[in-house]
């Protein structure tokens, strides 16, 4: 008689042990504290996994699953790209490199099924020269600003526009050296929009994956760059 154990070991044998992949973040992990040699993994999605996105009440269900499925790093430290690249390949390893789904068409709104290669999808890696703080220079003001990047951890901060810019000074390090942030807030509050543009314009990066796909109706024969959409559904969860 077999034991309980060894049938369940016998009805996996086929299945894979070791299936994590190691993974090259586009920012190359130069704006972490981490060791040159540092290796981060990503391991495919298990049904295990898929009921605890599905129960997830108050955290974000993709941050979720990507901290159970992500070694090497936490998700908060994340930059957004980086999470981003992340979320792809978490969705290639687990269900296939196909993704299929439905595009609107942005002429006539006819929902057209494509099918996208995920590992297709081009990858802009930061160049050597990528440092962070991202320093910019006001154009009105004429003085220097040192810019941090967004994180994961900061999410909930720029949840909209009228937060995103109320909270503007927490990612502002320093303005003409000065690095008080009640200067930085009041300094901020009375820059001309232009300077404000600019700092904006630091979290504008244009690196990580292209998730912009074309599309051309099979209805009405327009084409379309639409961006995928990307929710707990890319996962197979409704």
């Amino acid at each position: 008689m077999q034991s309980k154990e060894d049938i369940i070991n016998d009805i996996l044998s086929d299945v894979p042990e070791d299936t994590e992949v190691q993974v090259y973040l586009p920012s190359r992990n130069k704006v972490y504290d981490l060791e040159e040699d540092h290796v981060l993994t990503l391991r495919p999605m298990t049904f295990e996994d898929e009921k605890q996105l599905i129960s997830a009440k108050t955290e974000d269900p993709i941050n979720l699953l990507l901290d159970r499925c992500l070694d090497g790093i936490s998700v908060t430290k994340l930059l957004s790209f980086d999470k981003l690249y992340l979320i792809m390949k978490l969705r290639e390893i687990s269900y296939g490199d196909e993704y299929e789904t439905l595009l609107a068409c942005s002429h006539c709104s006819t929902e057209n099924p494509t099918t996208i290669k995920l590992s297709e999808l081009l990858v802009h890696e930061v160049p050597d020269e990528f440092t962070e703080p991202v320093i910019v220079k006001l154009p009105k003001a004429k003085k220097e600003v040192n810019v941090r990047l967004p994180r994961v951890s900061d999410e909930k901060l720029l949840a909209n526009a009228e937060d995103s810019l109320d909270g503007l000074w927490r990612f502002v390090e320093s303005i003409d050296g000065h690095t008080d942030k009640a200067i930085i807030a009041e300094v901020l509050n009375k820059l001309p929009l232009v300077d404000i543009k600019t700092i904006l314009s630091a979290f504008n990066l244009d690196f990580g994956v292209d998730t912009k796909v074309k599309l051309k109706c099979k209805s009405c024969g327009g084409v379309s760059v639409i961006d995928l959409p990307i929710t707990a559904n890319f996962f197979g969860v409704s």
